[in-house]
């Protein structure tokens, strides 16, 4: 029985080119969806937004040049594709015939080995390989290229974080976008691009041994996941979020810098984070975040404290030294109101006192030593002499002229 080559679902393309470009047609349509809903900012689904939207300026890359960048991507895996679907002579046609009757064997042999014949007839047999062969064995292969992908992906991603090399040539371009959005879903190094998506996806499709119209279905929802992995929207509405663990709010951990040796797997399951402990949940991010802004909120009250500190006026304590009669009594009565008093009196009656013991000794005549006599003393070898005889009364007058330096230079 010779295979039968199933018509094209479009008459005017075929499945091979389709899959090739119906993942463009969707990339962009998801991504200008979501762009339409963050310019809009409804207010219902701006409480689903992960990060406000002035946090988009930590992002260390422009819009322009995030769509300049994913068309290049698409290119690349135009061309591939292109080699992979199309341009190969072996063109994978499934005999549906073959198929079904392989099925219809199967069950029918299990249902004569448990003795349930009699029961069970030739037309529910048929019925149950119809769906297996069309349903189940298509989700079989769908599955089995999903798990291909994320294992793929999740190696090759964490190889990139891992090697300083990769990750500062190559997927550094990618963690540019702190705060993702949906454009930047391809945002990539078109090295890394072609080698984790393009031949990622390849491989996904051909060992898994699904047909054009899976590989058209498979490279579709795959851009679909992705698209939506970037929204920045945490939808609890989205199936693409509720169904899969892997989703915005769970990919966008591993685009924040706690978060940037943790939750690897994409696009779909987490698995592969859990088994090799890169799994990071949103109650572990939420502490973390709490903790940094904790220690942030530490941190500037310290600076406020010490620029209050440095901004304060220096205070002059005042001299407790008592001077006369009139201070004593005061500081032995105790009370504040005296104690201010005797602050006044040391720095306001002290200093006119002190002018005018100093202008009395200016007003007498000095008496000095003649330098002569010093020179006799030292000619005799007696060195500088101990003591001078001074006239009467001198000695007095320079003991009072000192102790008067004394007290003014400790004001």
């Amino acid at each position: 029985m010779a295979p039968v080559v199933q018509a094209p679902l479009f008459s005017f393309i075929s499945d091979q080119s389709l899959a090739l470009i119906l993942p463009i047609v969707v990339y962009w349509a998801y991504s200008l969806l979501f762009h339409w809903i963050s310019i809009k900012e409804f207010p219902w689904l701006e409480k689903y937004r992960i990060h406000d939207k002035e946090e988009e300026t930590r992002n260390r890359v422009s819009l322009p040049d995030v769509i300049k960048a994913v068309i290049v991507q698409q290119v690349l895996q135009t061309a591939l594709g292109f080699i992979v679907v199309v341009a190969d002579d072996s063109e994978m046609v499934f005999d549906d015939e073959l198929g079904l009757a392989r099925y219809q064997f199967w069950i029918g042999s299990a249902v004569s080995f448990l003795g349930m014949s009699s029961i069970v007839s030739q037309s529910a047999i048929a019925s149950a390989a119809h769906v297996c062969y069309f349903y189940f064995e298509s989700l079989a292969r769908f599955f089995v290229a999903m798990s291909i992908l994320d294992t793929w992906q999740y190696f090759l991603h964490r190889l990139f974080h891992n090697v300083p090399y990769l990750y500062k040539t190559f997927h550094s371009r990618h963690h540019r976008l702190y705060v993702t959005y949906s454009f930047g879903a391809l945002y990539n190094h078109p090295f890394e691009g072609f080698l984790m998506d393009s031949v990622g996806a390849s491989l996904a499709f051909l060992i898994s041994g699904m047909g054009n119209r899976g590989a058209l279905a498979f490279f579709s929802f795959s851009t679909l996941k992705t698209v939506d992995d970037h929204c920045g929207y945490h939808l609890p509405f989205n199936p693409l979020q509720t169904l899969f663990s892997n989703n915005a709010d769970y990919h966008d951990i591993h685009h924040q810098n706690f978060g940037i040796k943790s939750n690897f797997s994409q696009p779909f399951g987490t698995i592969w984070d859990h088994i090799l402990g890169t799994h990071m949940s949103r109650e572990e991010a939420n502490k973390i975040i709490k903790m940094k802004e904790e220690r942030k909120a530490a941190r500037l009250a310290k600076q406020a404290l010490d620029n209050a500190s440095e901004a304060l006026p220096v205070i002059a304590k005042p001299t407790n030294a008592p001077y006369g009669k009139d201070d004593d009594d005061v500081h032995s009565s105790g009370n504040n109101s005296g104690h201010d008093s005797h602050g006044e009196e040391t720095h306001l009656g002290v200093r006119p006192r002190l002018e005018q013991r100093r202008a009395s000794f200016q007003n007498k005549p000095t008496v000095s030593v003649p330098e002569h006599h010093l020179e006799d003393h030292e000619q005799l070898g007696l060195g500088e002499p101990s003591a001078v005889k001074l006239a009467p009364g001198l000695r007095e007058r320079l003991s009072a002229r000192t102790q008067l330096g004394s007290e003014a230079r400790a004001l």
